[in-house]
């Protein structure tokens, strides 16, 4: 496969008349390089097509190393057309939210199951459906057991034995006839057998063909397995009862929002089928593993329902929300995460925007705490923050250093008055002699600056056309006048940035449009 290298803006005008320096440079996209006109590629060693060399430093990048990026300038026109908003970083009230998707379930223990320890047959049944209501106490079937029945005959022929015995002369015999019904009432009792049908048959002294059981708790009839008439035997379920009054809703949290969760925390969860209302609870139990699968772990949680509206089956949304701290946050979309480093837009003022690393903490629902690099009150983009990034990016490599010199605050900036002429009036293609005044605030010249010009015309890919830059350094001339010559490579619209600095620091600078003929 052959590979194109795309090479952009192959002019330069190198002369030296009277204070005249202007350079000019092509990036190799490919590589990401900028390429001072040599003729060779700094980052392969490539024959490159291009004019004798300037001393521009490169700029590289690697893949140990952050994106290089440059402050930017972006006039108030241009900031509207491409719709650049600045937020604010705030100190905030850091309260973190967690949303999951569960499900409710009965409380397990809150389950009862109704079995028999005896075969039989079913009689009569008194709860018939799934889903009924119960009480404790309230009759669910009638039995005959054989079992069953045999077991109460030989209990009352123990009590008539020990009412016998109770005239007898031998004391062993009362005592031998009072263990035989402590052990006949005992079977009884082992198997389920109805307190209250055993005391009737102390007292009756006649023991029943069928025998009614009762529900063991309250709630509602979860399960049913019987029908009237049917055998069961020893040990077949026949119903499941659960307690609706709590309920328990079970939902998966991802690894990375486990920390948040704590037993005993609140919760409130919302369903659908209750619109605007919110049940509260609390996180009852933390699985002790994560689904290997997933990559979740679940996490119980515990509801009170006593009107009976949380049922099993349900799906719901659940809310916990963090112990609330206190942090700098930003708009959650003026943070560029590439994964190696966290970058966001400081605006300066005067339609500058200075690229900075920082590094974010929790995202919460429309803001992400900072950790480090932002202080309260300072502003930043809020839009069309992926423009302001490739912008920075290429102005860094056609500039060929990371970020620009040091600015200063936006109100120091406004005390100067800057401006720019040309000869001719408007330019035109080719060269021409450039002018700056500085004054400041009071009127008076700035002197002993150091004044450059950089004219910026971006890509335009339906044209055909690369970016191109040209910058300019001027020379003073006293009185605060700075002269030089510089060349625009083509007619058209070249975005222009005055800069003005000493030793280093910028005192000023002022961008405006020039169009050349």
């Amino acid at each position: 496969m052959k590979r194109t290298a795309i090479v952009i803006a192959v002019t330069i005008v190198a002369a030296a008349v009277g204070g005249y320096a202007s350079r000019s440079r092509w990036l190799d996209p490919l590589v990401a390089r900028v390429t001072d006109f040599t003729g060779r590629s700094s980052s392969q060693g490539m024959p490159a097509s291009g004019s004798p060399s300037t001393d521009a430093p490169a700029a590289s990048t690697s893949s140990s190393t952050s994106t290089l990026r440059a402050e930017i300038a972006i006039d108030p026109r241009r900031q509207q057309l491409i719709g650049v908003r600045t937020a604010a970083a705030r100190r905030a009230t850091l309260a973190r939210q967690v949303r999951l998707i569960g499900l409710v379930r009965a409380d397990e223990t809150r389950l009862a199951d109704v079995n028999l320890k005896v075969d039989g047959w079913i009689r009569d049944l008194y709860v018939d459906y799934t889903g009924q209501a119960v009480k404790k106490g309230d009759p669910l079937f009638s039995l005959y057991s054989p079992d069953l029945l045999a077991a109460a005959n030989e209990y009352l022929l123990a009590l008539k034995t020990r009412d016998q015995m109770q005239s007898s002369q031998i004391s062993d015999a009362r005592e031998r006839a009072d263990q035989l019904v402590a052990a006949a009432r005992r079977r009884l009792q082992l198997w389920d057998f109805p307190p209250e049908t055993l005391a009737a048959l102390d007292e009756r002294r006649e023991a029943p063909d069928t025998l009614t059981f009762r529900s063991p708790a309250d709630g509602v009839v979860m399960d049913k397995q019987v029908l009237k008439g049917s055998r069961v035997m020893a040990g077949q379920r026949l119903y499941t009862i659960a307690d609706l009054s709590i309920v328990w809703i079970e939902a998966d949290v991802y690894e990375a929002e486990l920390p948040l969760v704590k037993v005993g925390g609140h919760a409130a969860v919302t369903l659908n089928a209750y619109p605007g209302e919110r049940f509260s609870g609390e996180v009852l139990y933390i699985y002790p593993y994560v689904d290997e699968k997933t990559r979740t772990n679940k996490v119980r949680f515990a509801f009170m329902n006593g009107d009976g509206r949380l049922k099993p089956g349900m799906y719901a949304n659940v809310e916990i929300t963090t112990a609330p701290g206190t942090g700098i946050v930003v708009p959650t979309d003026a943070v560029l995460d590439s994964g190696a480093e966290q970058i966001v837009f400081v605006a300066k003022g005067d339609g500058y925007f200075e690229p900075r690393r920082v590094k974010a903490g929790q995202r919460m629902a429309s803001d992400v705490h900072i950790l480090e690099g932002l202080e309260a009150g300072e502003q930043v983009a809020t839009g069309a923050t992926f423009f302001l990034d490739s912008e920075s990016q290429l102005r860094a490599s056609l500039r060929g250093f990371d970020a620009s010199p040091a600015a200063p605050d936006a109100s120091s900036r406004e005390r100067l008055d800057i401006a720019l002429r040309s000869q001719p009036d408007p330019p035109r293609a080719g060269d021409n002699q450039l002018e700056v005044t500085v004054k400041d605030p009071a009127g008076a010249p700035v002197d002993g600056a150091d004044v450059s010009v950089q004219f910026l015309m971006p890509a335009m890919p339906a044209m055909n056309m690369p970016a191109m830059s040209t910058e300019v350094k001027l020379s003073p001339a006293g009185g605060g006048v700075y002269r030089g010559r510089g060349q625009l490579m083509t007619p058209g619209r070249w975005e222009t940035t005055v800069t003005v600095t000493r030793g280093g620091q910028r005192l000023g600078s002022r961008q405006l449009a020039v169009v050349a003929r």
